[in-house]
């Protein structure tokens, strides 16, 4: 009876250990994806940038125009306030493996060298991270 009690603890601290390990691999998948949509808004292809946000497929032409003018709108902004948005970097993306979404965690840095970090959460549909 007191070896199966031994065994029993062993295993209990060994899953413990293990399950406190740092050696995590992070998947910067779904945060550079959302890079690459900020480097399109950034190089003004307003177009593709929205290609990239989980929306249906089939939304009437005025939504879409509508989303279009909101992120040519923000670059707008973005140029009168911080002489505009100059380069996106990954800081981070955390995953969750059940829902198949992620946030990732971007850096906008401004022309006037304000930085400002986002979180962008992110959804897999059909093998493909999108913007939520």
């Amino acid at each position: 009876m007191r070896r199966i009690v031994i065994i029993t603890i062993g295993f209990v601290i060994a899953a413990i250990v293990y399950s406190c390990r740092n050696d995590k691999t992070v998947d910067f998948a779904a945060a550079n994806a959302a890079k690459e949509y900020y480097d399109l808004l950034v190089q003004g292809q307003y177009d593709a940038f929205v290609d990239g946000m989980n929306i249906p497929e089939r939304i009437p032409d005025s939504y879409r125009q509508q989303l279009v003018d909101n992120a040519r709108m923000f670059v707008g902004d973005q140029q009168q306030e911080h002489l505009g948005l100059r380069e996106v970097r990954v800081v981070n993306c955390i995953n969750d493996t059940v829902d198949v979404a992620a946030h990732a965690f971007l850096m906008l840095c401004y022309g006037d060298s304000t930085i400002e970090e986002v979180v962008v959460p992110m959804v897999k549909r059909d093998g493909r991270w999108l913007m939520k």
